[in-house]
């Protein structure tokens, strides 16, 4: 295995930590799965980092487990940060178009790039990504691309997402403190986008949502641009507390009630389960014989299943909504709505979707992996943490600008 070829993501989850090493294959979109693990996370709930020493130990139980099981020792990763404390918003920028050829170059984008980056955010907040909105050139609006146009005068606007500093750092000192550098910290929803969306969902507009364990997270997008990012600290777990306290019954069983009944008719039939035989899977003949003499069952309706899960599904996507009426863009992204996470399997959930966002909507998962059996929405954010070679320039520039071209592009400018 090729250490410099393989990327690995680490998505960390209230419900489990996965990681992913995958080898893009040549001459194709396609990726070779180099390796898959997850296990349970601990000292990590709602998007946050709760205690530090636990989910260290955790990810290094990890580590040790793909080393031993496939010889491929983790030596950096790209992960994602989670948590409702990202936060969105524009700012714009200007510099002087330098050079003697009066024409903008690289390191002119760079310059209003970092100049747009350059907010009052306090001590409390990081820059993590920038999303350029509009390139402008003496007042030339919508240019795709500025790079060789002759000009005075180069703006950007840009769509500045920050994250709290406490929760940037400690992510990282604990992948450090687990042998492992930070390749890249990606906020997850933006994984999300890039494991799912391509370039006409953008263009055309859409909503992507994923309800995982502990969070929901969204992504909006519209003229191939992202115009809102959003976590709320709800999620499917919320989902299955109520039907515990809903029913009188323990988390385990409501767990399973959820997965397998998720939103019923609103009818009366009744649903009767075998508390004792419930949670097994190795129910033979005898224990079925038994079930008929059994009286330790958990009865209910149908309705009684809805009105307990609507209210909640409702409660989350009311939130999102909002965020959507502000935008304007409710009930106005013709690509629809793209549910994914572990949530997303709930049955019934896509039809709900369609009523609540009156638009259309779809549950998706990625599929551009060779060797994945798993076909599961849960998997999107590990799966877009390692596409780095297909992920659409966020910050503006092409992957040629490096400092070998910044330092050719600066001397060139001074060329007659």
């Amino acid at each position: 295995m090729s250490k410099e070829s393989v990327v690995i993501g680490l998505d960390i989850g209230s419900q489990t930590i996965k990681i992913l090493g995958v080898l893009k294959e040549k001459n194709s979109d396609l990726y070779r799965i180099q390796f898959f693990e997850e296990i349970p996370t601990l000292g990590f709930s709602r998007g946050r980092i709760r205690d530090e020493r636990i989910l260290t130990k955790r990810i290094i139980e990890l580590f040790e487990k793909v080393e031993e099981k496939y010889n491929a020792k983790i030596e950096s990763v790209v992960t994602n940060i989670s948590g409702s404390r990202l936060e969105l918003f524009n700012n714009k920028a200007s510099v002087s178009v330098g050079g003697a050829s009066g024409k903008v170059s690289e390191l002119d984008k760079e310059r209003v790039f970092e100049d747009v980056k350059t907010v009052v955010l306090g001590n409390n907040k990081k820059v993590l990504k920038v999303f350029p909105r509009e390139w402008c050139l003496d007042g030339e609006k919508d240019i795709a691309d500025p790079f060789g146009l002759q000009g005075i005068r180069l703006e950007l606007e840009a769509s500045i997402l920050t994250c709290f500093s406490s929760d940037k750092e400690i992510l990282e000192s604990v992948i450090n403190n687990s042998g492992a550098f930070v390749e890249d910290i990606i906020p997850t929803p933006l994984a999300d986008a890039i494991a799912l969306l391509d370039d006409t969902q953008k263009e055309l507009g859409v909503i992507l949502i994923n309800i995982g364990f502990g969070t929901t997270s969204v992504i909006v997008y519209e003229d191939g641009k992202v115009i809102d990012l959003a976590i709320f600290p709800v999620g499917s777990s919320h989902i299955t507390n109520d039907i515990a306290i809903g029913l009188q019954t323990e988390i385990d069983i409501a767990e399973k009630i959820k997965v397998d009944y998720g939103l019923t008719e609103s009818s009366n039939k009744k649903i009767e389960i075998n508390l004792k035989t419930f949670l097994r899977e190795d129910i033979d003949e005898e224990d079925e014989k038994k079930k008929k003499n059994d009286k330790d069952f958990l009865i209910f309706t149908e309705k009684n299943l809805k009105d307990i899960i609507a209210p909640r599904l409702k409660e989350i996507f009311d939130l999102i909504n909002e965020r959507l009426k502000k935008l304007g863009k409710y009930g106005k992204l013709p690509a629809g709505v793209i549910l994914t996470g572990g949530g997303s399997k709930l049955k019934g959930l896509q039809d709900f979707a369609k009523k609540e966002f009156k638009l259309p909507c779809k549950i998706s998962y990625p599929s551009n992996f060779i060797g994945f059996e798993k076909k599961d929405p849960s998997y999107t954010t590990v799966c877009g943490l390692v596409l780095l070679e297909n992920e659409f320039r966020e910050d503006g520039f092409s992957s040629k600008n490096n400092l070998i071209e910044k330092i050719k592009d600066f001397f060139s400018n001074f060329k007659p």
